[in-house]
């Protein structure tokens, strides 16, 4: 199961069920935030889309399920660059220097951590691996259109 806290989005693995939209069946794949609000629905050509529990107000989102997972998996990363940066893995030379000074009673300075990613840069990251996954998914007027439009993803935001 794939799933998205910061969008509601919920993927599933199990069994899909049917549900009908604009009279032809599609495959239920996943919901937004309940199983018992929007759903997530691919159709027989392939595109997913966002449809209320009656099946009504289809809503693009992707061209199919492989760019909605990549897009999950595109805003995971950029998300992952609000946290703290993490030092890179000693090797075995380093730990082994450390050691040493360990057992000299001696502290090496701790090893500095990588500089985070730029925020405008990031946000630039992500927007070309959406453009280059999917370009009809983001262009205005989108489900995922207006998702970028939140200020998050607005480089000309102040402390940002």
């Amino acid at each position: 199961m794939v799933s998205d806290a910061r969008f509601g989005i919920e993927l599933y693995d199990g069994p899909d069920r049917t549900q009908v939209v604009d009279g032809k069946p599609a495959t239920v794949v996943g919901h937004v935030w309940s199983p018992d609000a929007e759903r997530i629905v691919t159709t027989g050509d392939g595109r997913v889309l966002i449809v209320d529990p009656s099946g009504a107000n289809p809503t693009p989102l992707n061209a199919n399920l492989d760019s909605t997972e990549a897009f999950l998996e595109a805003f995971r990363v950029f998300y992952l660059g609000d946290r703290p940066p993490v030092a890179p893995k000693m090797t075995v030379a380093e730990a082994r220097a450390r050691l040493a000074a360990l057992q000299r009673n001696e502290t090496l300075p701790e090893s500095a951590p990588p500089a985070a990613a730029p925020r405008a840069e990031r946000v630039a990251t992500l927007r070309a691996r959406l453009e280059a996954q999917d370009p009809d998914a983001v262009v205005l007027g989108t489900w995922w259109s207006r998702i970028l439009q939140r200020p998050e993803f607005d480089t000309n935001t102040p402390g940002r």
